[in-house]
């Protein structure tokens, strides 16, 4: 009854969401990940947080349950948004992955997601997906559509919400972000996958039992 039980992945699954399996990708089928806090006395049963939050903020979280205080975190401590009191945290959250081939980083807020490379001499697609009107995430609203302008400057805010997390953390890849161009891509409305190219793995059928 003393006791803070977290329960929570490193990782989602594709499951054959947009013709994938395993992980490693920024869908919310890999990325949108369970994250579950139970303490008696100090979390409500049935409370629920909607704003975007990341696993780099458990440390701070513990230690703010904990009462300890003094030790630096890139994250923020979660107990005043659990507890419905003022939060000062960004209202966005970043993911990120190292590779040559598919974006780098994920901006995602509770209505966008931003896909971005961290080099401008990288080839991967960089997306934009509305989360609200689009739940799956196939259409790329960066690209040849009648409001392309406003999607182009969503994703320049997005940009800029990156920029300033990587900023705040020091990060090496901030001038290659800050120097990497929005590229328009095309819009996809066959509803193909923004990274399968770059998906090594042979493609298998797949089995569900229930």
């Amino acid at each position: 009854n003393n006791t803070l039980v977290i329960f929570t992945s490193d990782h989602g699954e594709m499951l054959g969401s947009h013709g994938m399996n395993s992980k490693m990708v920024f869908y919310e089928e890999s990325a949108h990940i369970p994250l579950i806090m139970r303490l008696p006395g100090a979390i409500q049963p049935g409370t629920v947080v909607t704003t975007p939050v990341s696993h780099i903020d458990l440390f701070a979280s513990i230690l703010d349950y904990l009462g300890v205080n003094g030790h630096k975190s890139e994250g923020h401590s979660l107990r005043p948004l659990i507890e419905g009191r003022v939060y000062t945290r960004p209202d966005f959250c970043v993911s990120e992955w190292p590779s040559n081939s598919v974006p780098n980083f994920m901006v995602r807020t509770a209505e966008w997601k931003f896909m971005f490379a961290n080099s401008p001499g990288s080839k991967a697609l960089d997306a934009l997906y509305n989360l609200k009107d689009d739940p799956y995430e196939l259409n790329n609203l960066i690209g040849n559509n009648p409001i392309r302008g406003y999607y182009l400057a969503q994703a320049e805010k997005m940009k800029t919400r990156l920029i300033s997390w990587l900023e705040s953390v020091n990060s090496p890849h901030l001038q290659g972000v800050i120097n990497r161009p929005v590229i328009k891509g095309l819009r996809s409305p066959q509803r193909k996958s923004l990274q399968r190219k770059s998906w090594s793995e042979k493609r298998q059928r797949t089995r569900f039992y229930f």
